[in-house]
C-alpha cells in the first residue's frame, strides 16, 4: 500500500502502530518519522512514536517527541498524562506531577491522569494527597479498579489497614480476577496481624495467577511468621521453580532452615542468594547469623562485615557484629560495635544489653549494669559475672 500511496501519513503511522504490535520497536519509529516528514505538524505520529521510543527503553527522546506532539496540539491532554509517565519512571516526581496537572487543567474528568498523580505522589511519600487524587479519579469513575487498588497501597503505607483492606475488597468487587489486589490485601492483612486470611488471599491470588512468584514468596514469610515452617519452605521453593534468580526467596529459605536449626542448609541458601546478588546485605547478616550459631563466630564476624560494607548504616548489623566479636573475646572491638548500633538506631535493646555485658566483661561493673537495666527495665537478671541487680 505505501509503495501506492507513498506520501500517505496514516498509512504511515498505521504501519508504525503494526509494527510497534509486533514490538519492531526501530521499524515503528522509522514509520512514524516518515510520517512526520510529510506532515511536520502530525501531532499523532509525534505521540505515538513517543509510546515506541518508550517500549524501547529511550525515555529521554520519549519525552522530546511528547513535547513535540504538545508544541503542535498544546491541548493534547493524552500526551501530558504519558509524558508524566516516563519522568516518573525516570525518577523526576515533581516533573511528572506537573505534567499530570497540565492535562487535568486541560480535561478535569482525566480519571487515568488522577490516577497517575496519585501513584507519583505516593512515590514522593505525600500519601495524604495521593490518597485526595485515587479518590478524584474514583468520582470520575467509580468502577476503577486499579484506583480502589493504589489507595488501598497508599493507606496500607500510612497505617490505616482496615481501610486499605476495605479499598481492596472494593477493587475486587469491580474486578474478581485482580490477583495484585489480592496479593496487597494479603499484605494488609499479614501486617494487622491476621496471619491465616493472608493466608488465603495469597492462595487467590495464585488461583488466579499460577505464576505469581512474588505471591509464593510473602505467603511463605507468613507460614514462617505462623510457625509452619516446612510450609514456609515448600512456599519458597515453588516462588524458586517459577523464578530461579529470586534472591529473596533463596535468602528466606535460609532464614526458615535456620530456625529449623538446620544453619548448614541455610549457609547453602544464603550463598546463592549472593551469588544473583553480591550486594544483598541482608543476606550476608542472615549468613552471620548462621555462622555464629554454627559456632564458627570468626566466618560470622566476615559476614558481618560484608553486610556493613554494602550498608553502613545497618545498625542490626553492627550490633551483632559486636556479639560475635565478643565470643572472641575481643571486647574493646565489641564495645565500639554496640556503641555504633545504638548511635544509628537508640532504641535497639539487643545493642543496649550487648553493650551491657560487655561493658561488664571489661569489669566496668556499674555502666555495664546502667546499660543493662536500660534495656530491660527493672527485671532481676543473674549475670554470668555473680553479679545481680533489683
Amino acid at each position: 500500500m505505501l509503495e501506492r500511496f507513498p506520501n500517505s501519513v496514516v498509512l504511515y503511522n498505521i504501519a508504525g502502530a503494526s509494527n510497534a504490535g509486533l514490538m519492531q520497536f526501530d521499524a515503528a519509529i522509522s514509520s512514524y518519522k516518515q510520517a512526520i516528514k510529510i506532515k511536520p505538524d502530525y501531532a499523532e505520529a509525534y505521540y505515538n512514536m513517543s509510546v515506541a521510543l518508550n517500549d524501547k527503553g529511550d525515555l529521554e527522546a520519549a519525552i522530546e517527541s511528547y513535547k513535540q506532539a504538545l508544541k503542535i496540539k498544546p491541548d493534547y491532554a493524552e500526551a501530558y498524562n504519558n509524558m508524566g509517565n516516563i519522568l516518573k519512571k525516570k525518577g523526576d516526581l515533581e516533573a511528572a506531577i506537573q505534567s499530570y496537572k497540565q492535562a487535568l487543567k486541560i480535561k478535569p474528568d482525566y480519571a487515568d491522569a488522577n490516577n497517575n498523580m496519585g501513584i507519583a505522589l505516593n512515590d514522593k511519600g505525600d500519601l495524604e494527597a495521593a490518597i485526595e487524587s485515587y479518590k478524584h479519579a474514583l468520582k470520575i469513575k467509580p468502577d476503577y479498579a486499579q484506583a480502589c487498588n493504589n489507595m488501598g497501597n497508599a493507606l496500607k503505607e500510612k497505617g490505616d489497614l482496615d481501610a486499605a483492606i476495605s479499598s481492596y475488597k472494593q477493587a475486587l468487587k469491580i474486578k474478581p480476577d485482580y490477583a495484585e489486589a489480592y496479593y496487597n490485601m494479603s499484605v494488609a492483612l499479614n501486617d494487622k496481624g491476621d496471619l491465616e486470611a493472608a493466608i488465603e488471599s495469597y492462595k487467590h491470588a495464585l488461583k488466579i495467577k499460577p505464576d505469581y512468584a512474588e505471591a509464593y514468596n510473602n505467603m511463605g514469610n507468613t507460614l514462617r511468621e505462623k510457625g509452619d515452617l516446612d510450609a514456609a519452605i515448600s512456599s519458597f521453593k515453588q516462588a524458586l521453580k517459577i523464578k530461579p534468580d529470586y534472591a529473596d526467596a533463596h535468602n528466606n529459605i535460609g532464614l526458615a532452615l535456620n530456625d529449623k536449626s538446620d544453619p548448614e542448609a541455610a549457609i547453602v541458601n544464603y550463598k546463592q542468594a549472593l551469588k544473583i546478588r553480591p550486594t544483598y546485605a541482608q543476606a550476608y547478616y542472615n549468613m552471620g547469623n548462621a555462622l555464629k550459631e554454627k559456632g564458627d563466630p570468626e566466618a560470622a564476624i566476615d559476614s558481618f562485615k560484608q553486610a556493613l560494607k554494602i550498608k553502613p548504616d545497618y545498625a542490626e548489623g553492627h550490633c551483632d557484629l559486636g556479639a560475635a566479636l565478643l565470643l572472641l573475646n575481643q571486647t574493646e572491638q565489641a564495645l565500639v560495635s554496640y556503641k555504633k548500633a545504638i548511635s544509628l538506631k537508640k532504641d535497639l535493646n539487643a545493642a543496649i544489653s550487648g553493650l551491657g555485658n560487655a561493658l561488664l566483661k571489661k569489669g566496668e561493673h556499674s555502666e555495664g549494669l546502667d546499660k543493662l537495666r536500660q534495656s530491660q527495665g527493672s527485671i532481676l537478671f543473674n549475670i554470668k559475672s555473680g553479679l545481680s541487680i533489683k
